[in-house]
């Protein structure tokens, strides 16, 4: 079974840009996440992938809750997927490099691969009855676990391997029959037979054979079992001849399983590593007192989040977080975002960006509640680094970002703008913007427009005669009393309060600099 999409899902996914990644920092949230890389990596893989579908939101969230709900679950699951990491190993393109050779050494890696898989298949469905579980993929995980663990080709094979094991395990040694030549080079490995206990001897066969100098000591660096001695060159192939001559019916025996298929298992490693992981992750968080919620996926309502808060705070440790509601509504598409400098503009617009990925993988949510559709694609246009500017100038990159967003976007998608056309002067880049909200509001996308353009706002009774879907609204970070209280409100954006902000940050006042000259 697939354990990261609901039953008949057509499975499809929508990739996030690289911009997006970057700028909602989800590589970071990963790393919180997942402290080995490889698993950081899976977890990325998947994260960036937006299903499309509700049914596989919510398949994933009531996983999602099971693991988070049951810290004991999610270790004993956890040691499952080590298990089945070690069955891929034995698995895929080095399987078929096994079947390519048929000798001894091959045999063994088979069975060892049927030992992994019958006692991982037998752990994980013991684990997944041991606790209550109520999310439809881990029940359907125990119940194809149940008729596997349960059905008589299972048994016999457990049987069979508990039979080969034991005939492995009677040969404890070898007398190894060695002729010589009249100048005590190797002519042929006569006899080999084998014995059901340890040889005691007091001078190993290497260490006398290279005190007479008819081999050479290991080479240093040398991999394990290529040494190029000629004793062990000449064992060698006396040695598989006689093993697979004694193991032949072992090899009988396994012709029946070589063909099974442990596919089923290893291909839910990747899923399993992404639910453990956040699992851990959202607990971890909780724990430290930080408010989580899981999404309830409503498809009557568009996007309604109620005391949210940027992930990256509880991340940091931030104590005191203001929390804030924002929704987005069917008749209120896009948002023009004002405020003053350093008064949380891009913390939460970063945080409603962040919080549709999450929600939209069935993931937890840094707010008090969540409610909606998550949106099946994310773009976003931060400000870049001065680096990439060099062949076209930042006012250049931008319209070409721009022109690649506005080509990208449907009415499923949420556009984060980030201090967009901000480099160009007031004039000119109030032009530019509302050419960019128009044509996005004929397309019916939903938007958030960061800027210090204040006069963009101001023509938003005029911008709202335009055809398009939804209205586009004025919000605001709030300011009170000279303070920030980074909190959003609808409001007119308040150019003094912003003026006067960056004055005061510079000292150009008035009364600062009277002070100064007096």
């Amino acid at each position: 079974m697939d354990i990261l999409f609901s039953q008949g899902s057509s499975k499809k996914t929508i990739a996030l840009p690289k911009e997006t990644i970057k700028d909602l920092a989800l590589e970071d949230i990963v790393a919180s996440a997942c402290s080995v890389k490889e698993d950081r990596e899976n977890v990325m893989k998947i994260f960036s992938q937006i299903p499309s579908e509700p049914d596989d939101i919510r398949f994933r969230s009531s996983i999602v809750q099971d693991l988070i709900g049951n810290k004991e679950l999610c270790d004993k699951i956890s040691n499952c997927s080590h298990d089945i990491m070690a069955l891929k190993y034995y698995g895929g393109s080095y399987k078929q490099m096994r079947r390519n050779e048929v000798n001894l050494y091959n045999l063994l890696e088979d069975i060892r691969e049927l030992i992994v898989f019958t006692n991982v298949t037998e752990k994980l469905a013991s684990c997944l009855h041991e606790y209550e579980i109520r999310s439809e993929g881990l029940i359907k995980l125990r119940e194809d676990l149940d008729k596997t663990v349960n059905s008589e080709d299972f048994s016999a094979l457990k049987k069979d391997l508990e039979d080969m094991n034991n005939d492995l395990g009677g040969v404890q040694a070898a007398y190894i029959a060695v002729n010589f030549t009249t100048d005590f080079n190797i002519e042929n490995v006569a006899a080999i037979e084998f014995v059901p206990h340890k040889l005691v001897s007091k001078y190993g066969v290497v260490e006398r054979l290279t005190a007479m100098n008819l081999i050479s000591p290991f080479e240093t660096g040398t991999k394990l079992g290529r040494v190029p001695d000629p004793l062990l060159q000449a064992i060698a192939p006396k040695l598989q001849r006689h093993l697979k001559k004694h193991f032949s019916d072992i090899q009988k025996t396994f012709t029946k399983y070589a063909d099974c298929d442990t596919k089923e298992l290893t291909g839910m490693y990747e899923g399993l590593i992404f639910y453990l992981a956040m699992a851990r992750f959202g607990r971890g968080l909780k724990d430290k007192g930080f408010d989580l919620c899981f999404p309830v996926i409503d498809e009557n309502v568009r996007f309604d989040i109620k005391g949210l808060y940027n992930i990256r705070l509880a991340i940091d440790g931030a104590k005191d977080i203001v929390k804030n509601d924002f929704s987005f509504k069917e008749d209120e598409r896009i948002f023009i975002l004002t405020g003053p400098n350093r008064g949380g503009k891009t913390i939460i617009e970063q945080a409603i960006g962040i919080a549709s990925v999450m929600a939209s993988h069935g993931l937890f949510v840094t707010a008090d509640s969540f409610t909606g559709m998550p949106f099946t694609n994310i773009l976003t246009h931060f400000p870049i680094d001065e680096n990439l500017t060099i062949n076209y100038g930042r006012l250049g990159e931008e319209a070409i970002r721009v022109k690649e967003i506005v080509n990208q976007s449907d009415c499923n998608t949420l556009i984060l703008f980030n201090e967009t056309y901000s480099t160009t002067s007031s004039s000119d880049g109030v032009y530019l913007a509302r050419d960019l909200i128009r044509v996005l509001k004929e397309k019916g996308t939903y938007v958030i427009f960061n800027t210090h353009l204040h006069d963009l706002a101001k023509e938003i009774p005029e911008m709202n005669k335009w055809n398009g879907q939804g209205d586009i609204v004025s919000i605001i970070m709030e300011r009170k009393d000279d303070k920030n209280t980074f909190l959003l409100k609808r409001a007119e954006p308040d150019c003094c309060s912003y003026a006067r902000d960056i004055a005061l940050k510079y000292g150009i006042t008035y009364e600062q600099m009277s002070d100064k000259e007096t």
